[in-house]
Order: structure tokens, then C-alpha cells, then sequence
């Protein structure tokens, strides 16, 4: 009897450990989904104060995978949420828990997928910046668009830094074929309200029952999903520069992108 009342303990303290052990393995098991949305939202959040790599402020080597206010990944969630008081490490409660949690996924695995410029680093033709830059503001019309460091539309995003964002061969890959990869915060969306009105513009956000855009005269617009007949993702505006420009042209404008590192 003696035996059997101390083996429950024993059997019970078991079975926590290795429930406990497997729910940790399981804590960072992520799918290749789970990363990239993780990209792009940290591009859109992180980006400016943390840099591609993640240790661009003092003391927080993100890609380190070790965090002094957080441990676990529900932790690590937690922070993003709530921020830290008197840091510019700012509250982001517009993000949802699945949008954290793709966050967390990208930090976690931030050592070994190159950052947010990735590991794509095929060699890739790279010509004459400044050959480029007159393409950017001409022929290829990139900055109808586009700003850097201002310009452009509001719909697009700023370029002042993407050279410090995207590898050469990734750059290429949007211009030559810009529904390859579409980013997060850059994806295009259409409404149908229930009287047949089509809207279509940049998604900045939706929930179980709202979706907000900004449409194409860039205003700001909010519906409720009740009033919709239809909503859905649809292909990016941007064309490719396959008509427009040469091969020659392509890896000068490639040069120029890579050159604006945002000082």
C-alpha cells in the first residue's frame, strides 16, 4: 500500500514533465506561412527602429533569440502588445493575436532566415546607380508611384530604405514580376457592397465584421461586412518592367534600389 501511494505522485510528476517538455518543443513550431506574414509585419512595425537584422538598438539583438523581458513565446506576445513605457517601443493593440504570433514566429527564426531582406542571394545583374535613379524618376516610371523619402502615393510604399530591406535578387524579382511577393502591408483588396458599388485600394486592416482601405483616391474608407456582397485580396497594381525596360536598364535600376539605405 505504501508502494502504491507514493508511485502516484511519482507517475503523475512524470507525466507533467513530459507534457510539459512537449508542450515547450512544441512552443516554436511554426509554418513557412507563419514567417512570412511574421515578415512583413515586422517590416511594417519593427523595421525602423530594429533594422533588417534585428540589432539595430542598443542591448536587443533580436535575431539572438534571447529576450531580457521575455521568455516564453505567449511572453514575447505580450511585449509586442503592451510595449515598454518610456522606450519608443510603442503599444501596437491594432494587432491581433494571430498577427503577434506571426511576429514571434519571424523573431524566432530571424537567425536563420537572413532578416527580412531574406536568404535569397542569388547573383543577380547589379549596373550604374545613377543610370537608374534617371529611370526610377523616368522612363520606368517607378516614381509615379513610389516615393523616397517623400512623393509618390500614399497607396505605395516609400523606398527611402529598401535597399537595407531587400536582398538585389529579391528587388529584381518585384520589378521583373511583382505578384511573386506581395507584402503584408501592401496588399490590394476590392469591396462589393450590396448595391453593386465597387471599391478597390490598399488593406489597412479587417476584423470579423469591418474592413478599412485606403482606396485609390487615396481617402479613407471603413464597411461593415454586413453591407458587402463580396470581398477579396486582388493582384497588386504594379506592373512588370519586362516591356519597358532592357535587361541593361533592369540591373540599373537594381544598383539604384540597393543604394538607398534611408541615411
Amino acid at each position: 500500500m505504501r508502494l502504491q501511494s507514493l508511485s502516484k505522485p511519482l507517475l503523475l510528476l512524470a507525466a507533467t514533465a513530459i507534457f510539459s517538455g512537449a508542450g515547450h518543443a512544441q512552443e516554436h513550431s511554426y509554418t513557412p506561412s507563419d514567417i512570412e506574414a511574421g515578415r512583413g509585419l515586422y517590416q511594417a512595425n519593427c523595421l525602423g527602429c530594429h533594422g533588417n537584422t534585428g540589432s539595430e538598438v542598443e542591448g536587443a539583438n533580436l535575431a539572438s533569440g534571447r529576450f531580457r523581458r521575455a521568455s516564453s513565446d505567449e511572453e514575447l506576445i505580450a511585449l509586442v502588445r503592451t510595449g515598454i513605457p518610456g522606450t519608443l517601443m510603442i503599444p501596437r493593440p491594432q494587432l491581433s493575436y494571430g498577427d503577434l504570433r506571426s511576429i514571434v514566429a519571424f523573431l524566432r527564426t530571424m537567425q536563420t532566415n537572413g532578416g527580412v531582406a531574406g536568404n535569397d542571394e542569388r547573383d543577380v545583374a547589379i549596373g550604374n546607380p545613377g543610370r537608374g535613379e534617371e529611370l526610377f524618376f523616368g522612363k520606368a516610371g517607378c516614381s509615379e508611384c513610389h516615393g523616397v523619402g517623400g512623393g509618390g502615393s500614399r497607396l505605395y510604399a516609400d523606398l527611402a530604405s529598401i535597399g537595407g530591406q531587400r536582398s538585389p535578387a529579391a528587388l529584381e524579382d518585384a520589378m521583373l514580376d511583382p505578384q511573386k511577393d506581395v507584402r503584408i502591408g501592401q496588399r490590394f483588396y476590392q469591396v462589393t457592397d450590396n448595391n453593386g458599388t465597387v471599391t478597390q485600394g490598399l488593406l489597412l486592416n479587417q476584423d470579423t465584421h469591418s474592413v478599412q482601405l485606403l482606396n485609390t483616391d487615396e481617402k479613407l474608407q471603413s464597411f461593415l461586412k454586413q453591407d458587402l456582397s463580396e470581398f477579396k485580396f486582388i493582384p497588386t497594381p504594379m506592373p512588370s518592367v519586362l516591356d519597358v525596360l532592357s535587361a541593361t536598364e533592369v540591373a540599373d535600376l537594381v544598383a539604384y534600389m540597393i543604394s538607398l539605405k534611408g541615411e
